[in-house]
């Protein structure tokens, strides 16, 4: 048998192995990316853009509990994209607990969006269909702010999350 057969095999191998990791699949966003959103953040200040003064609001935030609840809490996101958040408060509409997330970043239109998934009882997130979207409206080293837009008597307005990063 001719050396030449042997090598055509090695060759073609070789480039097969080349192709399927050149066109492997991504894993959503780049580490580099999500660089900036990993680490541990403390929710600090909740309010609200475009909401008439004086008006009185009260929303549940993430089917989870009404945004006061979550001052002071606790949000974990290693670049894996497991993650979680713990609700400190103890009011009276609060239920104080980590719940577990998975978290990614998406960049629609030149917008920056933080997105997440609640995963508690080791849900896979590829089993849930709901998740939550807030635009990226500032990040540094040291700060973060979220805001999500909410219906309020017929009109948008966006509720704003400030986070500090320890």
């Amino acid at each position: 048998m001719s050396k030449h057969p042997r090598y055509l095999v090695i060759l073609l191998m070789t480039m097969v192995t080349v192709a399927f990791t050149a066109c492997g699949p991504t894993k959503g966003i780049t580490n580099s990316e999500k660089r900036g959103y990993s680490g541990t953040w403390t929710l600090n200040n909740i309010h609200f853009e475009g909401m008439p003064a004086g008006a009185k609001f009260k929303a549940t935030v993430f089917d989870d509990v009404t945004y006061s609840c979550l001052q002071g809490s606790q949000w974990n996101l290693p670049a894996s994209g497991k993650g979680s958040y713990v609700v400190n408060s103890g009011g009276a509409d609060c239920v104080p607990g980590e719940r577990f997330i998975f978290w990614s970043t998406e960049k629609v239109n030149d917008v920056q969006y933080f997105q997440f998934k609640r995963v508690d009882g080791g849900i896979k997130p590829k089993n849930v269909t709901t998740g939550y979207r807030m635009e990226v409206s500032g990040l540094n080293e040291t700060a973060m702010q979220l805001r999500a837009p909410i219906n309020f008597e017929g009109t948008n307005v966006y509720i704003v999350y400030d986070f500090s990063k320890q």
